[in-house]
């Protein structure tokens, strides 16, 4: 069971602030992509969108099933690592 101490509501403020932050990064580069029709900025609205979702995935899995804390950081970690790829696409693509 997770134990709400001041460090636990703290990292999950964090969270959500990163989540929100992620979330208009994702908006803006979609945006800039379907303006532009710029492939490489759908790929940024991917890599950050996995980011995102990593970041959500890793809290869901801790908090509200339960998951051990090294399985939660592992599968955001992994999220995190595809979404890095895709921005570095984003920035070595040709077009």
């Amino acid at each position: 069971m997770v134990e709400f101490t001041q460090l636990f509501w703290f990292a999950s403020i964090a969270k959500v602030v990163a989540l929100v932050l992620g979330a208009f990064i994702v908006y803006l580069a979609y945006r800039g992509y379907r303006r532009n029709a710029s492939k490489p900025l759908l790929y940024v609205a991917l890599g950050f969108g996995l980011i995102t979702a990593g970041t959500l995935l890793e809290g869901l899995l801790f908090v509200i099933l339960g998951s051990d804390i090294l399985e939660a950081l592992a599968t955001g970690t992994v999220l995190t690592a595809i979404g890095f790829v895709a921005i570095i696409y984003s920035i070595y693509a040709t077009k």
